[in-house]
């Protein structure tokens, strides 16, 4: 075992959901969330998650490896997290993570295609607020 003491790895699983969330000190300074799995945490970091959809008082996360996880936590709780970084809210129940957005369809109703071929629909209420957000973020080069 490495030179983390019993006690404080519980106090690290057990802390509660508002400190769930931290922030490396690396260069690259990638938050991660504590969420609540099943009956352990798992720490996702935020540029695996595509997208958080929510239903009722759960949300279900997509992460970019394909798994799925529904965690019983709003909707509304994540987006308060996720405030500042690549996340947008696009509807009454779903967030998207920016960088993952692969087309933009401007229709009658907008809607968006992720790159793990997820279709998402855009209110209209909420479609300036993601316009002006992808006109914020930094174009990837690859």
């Amino acid at each position: 075992m490495n030179s983390m003491t019993a006690e404080s790895f519980l106090d690290a699983v057990s802390m509660p959901f508002p400190k769930s969330v931290e922030k490396n000190t690396n260069a690259s300074c990638t938050q991660k969330l504590l969420i609540p799995f099943y009956d352990r945490k798992r720490t996702v970091s935020v540029d695996e998650i595509v997208r958080l959809e929510g239903c009722g008082n759960y949300t279900n996360f997509f992460l970019k490896d394909g798994t799925r996880m529904l965690v019983s936590r709003t909707l509304k709780e994540y987006e308060t997290l996720l405030d500042g970084q690549a996340f947008v809210r696009v509807h009454k129940s779903c967030i998207v993570n920016l960088n993952f957005v692969r087309k933009f369809y401007v229709k009658k109703e907008g809607e968006l295609e992720l790159t793990d071929g997820q279709q998402v629909k855009i209110s209209r209420r909420r479609a300036q607020v993601f316009v002006d957000r992808m006109r914020q973020q930094p174009v990837a080069v690859s």
